[in-house]
């Protein structure tokens, strides 16, 4: 990713803006450019404040289709920045559909399965089911003790879901 404060305010400014076609615009033109740092922040930002289901999903649809692996620290520090559920929900489930390997952010997105409502911890299950391989032995062994004393505070769904990601991580 490069840094370019130009283009990061230019996209601030457009999502500012909200006329629709501009925004929807941009958003597809981020696909053609170089990755800039702060852009998937700003539209993570954006998601949590819309009520415009098609900028969403054009959010969705450009987070979902990201192959950058620098984008991937971006993510997760966006995870833990934004507020709704959904949106936390949208950005984990982003982190599978991109099919990038997000094992080294293991922790960061077992602390947002373990806080979050069970469609983000459904969505963090996921990521972390698909990159279990390569979570490193330490980082499985606090993972599993973290949620297994965990175990107790949750309903049944929850308490399932929990059970079957301790179970995925001690294979």
């Amino acid at each position: 990713m490069i840094k370019s404060e130009k283009k990061l305010a230019e996209l601030r400014k457009t999502l500012s803006n909200a006329k629709y076609n501009e925004i929807y615009d941009r958003i597809s033109m981020l696909r053609a450019e170089e990755p800039f740092e702060g852009a998937i922040t700003l539209l993570a930002q954006f998601y949590d404040e819309s009520d415009r289901e098609e900028i969403k999903t054009a959010i969705s649809a450009f987070l979902n289709d990201m192959k950058e692996r620098s984008g991937r620290a971006e993510v997760i520090g966006s995870l833990g920045a934004v507020k709704k559920p959904e949106t936390k929900a949208m950005l984990a489930s982003s982190c599978w559909q991109s099919g990038l390997d997000y094992s080294e952010y293991a922790v960061v997105l077992c602390e947002e399965f373990m806080s979050g409502d069970y469609m983000t911890s459904l969505e963090c299950f996921t990521v972390l089911e698909n990159c279990t391989d390569t979570i490193s032995v330490d980082d499985k062994t606090d993972l599993i003790a973290r949620l297994d004393s965990a175990l107790a505070r949750y309903d049944t769904p929850m308490r399932k879901l929990t059970e079957e990601l301790i179970s995925l991580l001690k294979q």
